[in-house]
């Protein structure tokens, strides 16, 4: 039993250290996500009237969609967006692409 108890640390420490490359690839990508979002949650909320009432979902890397206050206080409603950087975010239906460029983007950058 003695050896049992002293071997069982050794063996959970081998365990650990037994990590497959695809396991170290797939949390890679799962930080790269997270920090992909936490940047366009940035670069939207610099956009928006009231940044402290956004409500985020469906989000993927740079796309997706958020609701937010307008100037009387009111939500608006989710709305598809693109943060490309910082000072290009593009809303769906703002008037700077039209719908079917909209959509050409958002197949091609958010699919």
């Amino acid at each position: 039993m003695q050896k049992l108890i002293v071997m069982l640390p050794v063996f959970l420490l081998l365990a650990a250290c037994g990590q497959s490359d695809a396991d170290k690839a797939r949390q890679k990508a799962e930080m790269t996500e997270i920090r992909y979002q936490r940047v366009a949650r940035e670069f939207v909320s610099g956009v928006l009237k009231d940044p402290g009432s956004a409500e985020f979902r469906n989000q993927r890397g740079f796309c997706g969609e958020v609701n937010s206050k307008n100037s009387f206080g009111g939500y608006v409603g989710f709305k598809r967006f693109i943060a490309a950087t910082k000072e290009m975010v593009v809303f769906e239906k703002d008037g700077r692409m039209s719908s079917s460029e909209f959509e050409q983007a958002w197949s091609k950058l958010c699919s």
